[in-house]
């Protein structure tokens, strides 16, 4: 067996499947049958539809049954039914490959795929594309690899009990061919698969029709639609001819062959790309279409073309120059090595950089490299074209030309706004006439008086406007204006101002409570007042403990100047939290802000923890502390630390509500700590100090 042709043809079989191999979806196990009439004969392929049904079908083997339906046109009572072959069908034995092998390559990949002991074809390369085939699994290598060879050798197919010519057919019937894997169901159950078909069902194989061939530089992109024909081919060959159609030869590889066909977005057209020895002599090329029995089918029409030159010149805009009247001048370069290829050049206009770009002036002389041009916009982009006399034309970058234009427009006029109770702004007005008007700046200040900002970064092209702002803000009234812009953005004066009243939705300023003191069992409590102009009076709240359940008491309500309160209605031992709120003539309360906490203390020695430990984690190199107290009125807890010997130092504070655990994440091997807790209670008296020793 020729195994260094034989390696080489499944090195181009892989580079045309191994991204398919990759990317396959899940099947079902199934078998799949197709049939394909001859004048006194029915030739016969088939296959399963994943790597793993192929292994064991081809260790089990297949059985082919054939059943006649129709005799002289009519339908027998009872098809008769016929094992095609008794043992089944399975691959020839390996040394049974070697005649065939050497004369037929597909033979060659196909023992290889069933017999080889490996399958790697990277030829001792790590890297690049053979690093990239190597990575695809060797079961789904051989799987593809050896049906693609199958479909373009039947004699290989047969050899690999994968296909069978029944040359009992006769003429006058029609039968049902059944295919079943032999595998036993409790290994791998595999759906049986059929196929109707007769010899008179016999019809040549058709001709490929859509062929397209774009042809340019040394080279040709050639195009067919496969589906056309998909029933009918799996693969083509192509074939080109160089002496105006007399002779056509086959270009060398191997057939071109489709592998996106579960690729639902996958495009209808198969490409080729082929390279052209010069772009002075006519090439013809066609294709032919391969079955999936080997059989090459009629070729189609030629499609004729010669290499295109390719321009290899471009022009460039050098200056551009406008004069008082508002015309401009344009000069490019070209090298004058390139007039001879060329017909002359164009004058392209846009409105904007990326077109769509108009040739206003066209048929300029090869030789020309200056033009003039007066219909200008207020803002134009030109583009130059040199005009291919073959191939492609070449086009310059764009520039830029804005005639001069210092006048702005005129100022907007008829500004009017609403605010809804959402906050949601509209602003309208009358559009400006000028027929170079770009758009509008809207601007906005929150104080009579306050500079004025921008409200869009760019240009807003509307003459209506939509703002949200705050309702609830301090401010009662938001202000307005607008300016238009022309496409040389020159801006106009703003309009005059308009001022909008926000809707009623905004509460008084907050008091701020400034001290708390309790002194002799009473509370007493000082605030800064709320400065809002509508304030009716302050209210007072209380409530005791810290549950957010608990109910707060309007205990005094004082008028809008007050700034003192004293509580003599409190009992020792006990927290109590305290608010302000102001409230105004709409009936509208200021935002509460965070109460203020009074503790009637009790005896100090009752403030100390119950508890205190620790918890050592030499893995993750940390030290937790834990402690429990029943102090009901806690301002903080005191933690200290220290190496022991060398006395202790205020290491952390811990407020209530933050747990009663802290970590040490940064303690040294094989040091011994001390670590104490004191509580200090609302009212500033601290209780007894407690201390632990930790060995880390």
């Amino acid at each position: 067996m020729n195994l260094k042709k034989m390696k080489y043809l499944l090195l181009i079989c892989l580079l045309l499947t191994a991204g398919v191999v990759s990317g396959q979806k899940a099947e079902v196990n199934a078998t799949r049958i197709v049939g394909r009439a001859q004048a006194y004969s029915i030739k016969l392929r088939w296959a399963v539809t994943n790597a793993r049904a192929w292994k064991l079908s081809n260790q089990y083997g297949f059985q082919l049954t054939r059943y006649t339906i129709l005799r002289d046109g009519k339908m027998l009572t009872k098809p008769e039914m016929q094992v095609v072959k008794t043992e089944g069908f399975r691959p020839r034995p390996l040394d049974e490959w070697e005649t065939i092998a050497n004369k037929d390559n597909y033979a060659a990949v196909i023992a290889q795929a069933l017999y080889g002991k490996d399958f790697d074809v990277s030829g001792g390369s790590g890297s690049g594309v053979a690093k990239m085939i190597n990575q695809a699994t060797e079961a789904d290598q051989r799987f593809s690899m050896s049906l693609y060879a199958a479909d373009n050798s039947f004699d290989a197919a047969v050899m690999a009990g994968w296909g069978y010519e029944d040359k009992t057919a006769r003429p006058n019937e029609k039968y049902l061919y059944r295919l079943t894997s032999m595998v036993p169901a409790n290994k791998l159950k595999i759906d049986t698969s059929s196929v109707y078909i007769g010899i008179n069902d016999f019809k040549p194989l058709p001709k490929p029709g859509d062929i397209g061939g774009l042809f340019g530089n040394r080279s040709v992109i050639l195009s067919w639609d496969y589906t056309l024909l998909q029933t009918f081919y799996t693969s083509y060959v192509i074939e080109c001819s160089k002496d105006s159609g007399k002779t056509f030869e086959k270009l060398p590889g191997l057939p071109v062959t489709n592998f996106n066909k579960k690729d639902k977005k996958a495009s209808p057209r198969m490409y080729y790309i082929d390279s052209l020895a010069d772009n002075n002599h006519q090439y013809q090329y066609r294709i032919k279409g391969v079955s999936p029995f080997g059989e090459v089918g009629p070729a189609s029409n030629a499609v004729v073309g010669k290499g295109v030159n390719t321009l290899a010149f471009v022009p460039n805009i050098r200056t551009k120059t406008v004069d008082e009247k508002n015309v401009v001048t344009l000069t490019w370069e070209f090298e004058a090595e390139g007039n001879k290829f060329i017909k002359g050049f164009r004058l392209n206009r846009a409105n904007k950089a990326n077109g769509a770009y108009t040739v206003v002036v066209d048929n300029i002389a090869p030789t020309a490299r200056e033009i003039t041009y007066d219909k200008l916009f207020p803002s134009n982009y030109f583009t130059i074209t040199a005009v291919a006399k073959e191939g492609e034309s070449t086009v310059s970058f764009p520039v830029l030309v804005q005639p001069i234009d210092s006048v702005p427009p005129a100022v907007p006029t008829g500004l009017v706004g609403i605010v809804d109770s959402t906050g949601i702004v509209t602003l309208t007005w009358k559009a400006n006439t000028e027929p170079d008007i770009l758009g509008y700046k809207v601007f906005r200040a929150n104080r009579d008086g306050e500079e004025l900002v921008a409200l869009v970064d760019s240009v807003h092209h509307k003459n209506t406007y939509r703002d949200s702002i705050g309702v609830k803000n301090l401010n009662s009234k938001v202000y307005y204006t607008v300016a238009a812009l022309d496409r040389n953005y020159n801006q106009s004066a703003n309009c005059p101002v308009v001022m909008l009243k926000k809707p009623d939705l905004v509460p008084p300023a907050s008091p701020v409570i400034t001290g708390v003191q309790v002194l002799n069992d009473v509370v007493a409590l000082n605030w800064e007042p709320s400065h809002s102009e509508d304030v009716a009076f302050h209210i007072v709240y209380r409530k005791e403990g810290r549950d957010s359940a608990d109910k707060w008491l309007n205990i005094q309500q004082l008028d809008k100047n007050a700034n003192r309160f004293t509580d003599k209605l409190v009992e020792t031992g006990k927290t109590y939290f305290y608010l302000v709120i102001a409230k105004d003539s709409s009936g509208l309360e200021s935002i509460p802000v965070q109460p203020v906490t009074a503790f009637v203390p009790l005896n100090p020695k009752d403030l100390g923890v119950r508890s205190f430990d620790a918890y050592v984690n030499k893995e993750q190199r940390y030290i937790e502390l834990f402690w429990k107290d029943n102090v009901p009125q806690v301002a903080e807890y005191q933690l200290y630390k220290g190496v022991k010997g060398k006395g202790v130092t205020l290491w952390k504070i811990v407020r209530p509500g933050q747990g009663n655990r802290i970590v040490d994440d940064k303690p040294a091997a094989g040091a011994t700590y001390e670590y104490g807790i004191r509580i200090v209670s609302d009212s500033g008296a601290m209780g007894k100090y407690k201390s632990i020793e930790v060995i880390y």
